[in-house]
């Protein structure tokens, strides 16, 4: 015979929270091996529990998708520590959430700013020369090329 409704319910509200739990596990995962300082590895999971306040046990179950259920505070401090927007957790887009805090960073630059307003203006062939003498400056400084959001990597 057939589960009755409520019981229906409940399984998939379950199925719901450990796809949820995974996203979860996904995410911070992706946050602990791309988003660091340049010059060294990732975070340990002691430096984001001394960093947020949130303990390396709660942390470590995080990471393996467990049977944790993170409040909304957990995840704020998480997004703070690594920082990425509290929204990037339930983005449907989690790439343009992080593009857009990393270009909010930039724009805070005032020579990142100095360049943006005076490109303010030029024609698509105008704003193709600027960013080729960028890359090429970013290129003899030994800097990496910048993908743009929406762009496939190499």
């Amino acid at each position: 015979m057939g589960r009755s409704g409520t019981e229906g319910m409940a399984m998939g509200g379950q199925m719901d929270k450990d796809k949820g739990l995974a996203q979860i596990a996904a995410r911070l995962d992706r946050l602990f091996e791309e988003r660091h300082p340049e010059n060294r590895g990732p975070y340990t999971v002691g430096e984001v529990a001394a960093g947020t306040g949130i303990s390396d046990t709660l942390l470590r179950g995080m990471r393996r998708g467990g049977k944790t259920n993170p409040t909304i505070d957990t995840l704020v401090k998480i997004a703070a520590f690594f920082d990425v927007p509290p929204t990037y957790w339930v983005s449907d887009d989690p790439d343009r959430e992080i593009a857009g805090r990393d270009l909010q960073r930039a724009m805070e630059d005032a020579g990142v700013q100095s360049i943006a307003l005076r490109s303010k203006g030029l024609d698509a062939r105008g704003l193709r020369f600027v960013r080729e003498v960028i890359d090429m400056a970013r290129s003899s400084q030994g800097l990496p090329p910048v993908e743009e959001p929406g762009e496939p990597g190499p």
